[in-house]
């Protein structure tokens, strides 16, 4: 095919998509359409503000297991533990990023990878942020089953402004903002009941740490030693019964 030929025709399916922005059909025709450059194989589409995580929309042919987990599991408490949330709380803003980039040092040996992203997200992710307010980011994140390459990166990059433009103007139609879900997620509910137990400190280095973040990057983060990291380590653990993430998953998540 001829490179005049290819621009047509890829003009001709950008002109479908923004046909599409007011349609439910949206976010599927946009991965689509990245997936003509880059091959994703799981995809949600979800807005991140203080302590809730909203699913607008996910790929149809979803497996049960795999909706249950997004729906409930992740929704009602694991995004508090997702690299991506914990980046984009601490510094809120625009822009496309790689999980490389952003996952804290022990990432891989957290429950929350072994238990969800391992099975639901696969081996690699990026995502697509839309800044919306003071508080709520637009997040488009695009899963692989095998690691982005380099060149995979720099294409997703390449394509950021128009994707990153389409996400905006598509909220001017989105239909599924209901406020976000009025009921409080599990470890919500549980903190509430655990205010005599942990100090909000507590609270802070307990969500670094289960989150993958070393003691050095936790001491770093929150400008204490690294001493006082492990001494708050142990006092947690004391404090909530457990011995290990395995036992802090069971407790706070039931996964």
């Amino acid at each position: 095919m001829s490179a005049a030929l290819q621009n047509f025709v890829w003009h001709r399916s950008l002109g479908a998509l923004i046909a599409k922005l007011n349609s439910p059909m949206f976010w599927g025709s946009l991965v689509q359409m990245v997936n003509e450059h880059v091959a994703v194989d799981t995809w949600v589409a979800l807005i991140f503000s203080a302590q809730q995580a909203q699913v607008l929309c996910f790929r149809e042919s979803t497996e049960e297991n795999e909706r249950v987990a997004l729906t409930k599991d992740y929704v009602q408490g694991l995004f508090l533990l997702d690299p991506f949330y914990i980046a984009n709380r601490e510094n809120p803003h625009s822009g496309f990023f790689h999980l490389k980039d952003i996952a804290p040092v022990f990432f891989e040996k957290t429950e929350y990878y072994k238990k969800y992203f391992s099975h639901y997200v696969s081996a690699d992710e990026v995502q697509y942020n839309v800044t919306l307010d003071n508080d709520r980011t637009l997040c488009l994140s695009l899963g692989s089953r095998i690691k982005f390459s380099q060149e995979n990166i720099a294409i997703f990059d390449l394509i950021r402004p128009w994707v990153m433009a389409l996400m905006e103007i598509r909220m001017c139609f989105e239909t599924s903002l209901d406020g976000g879900n009025s009921q409080p997620h599990k470890w919500q509910g549980i903190m509430e009941q655990m205010d005599n137990l942990l100090t909000t400190r507590e609270m802070e280095i307990l969500k670094l740490l289960f989150s993958g973040f070393s003691n050095r990057q936790v001491a770093e983060k929150l400008l204490i030693s690294v001493e006082t990291v492990r001494a708050h380590r142990r006092n947690l653990y004391t404090k909530l019964n457990i011995k290990s993430q395995s036992e802090f998953f069971a407790l706070f998540f039931n996964l």
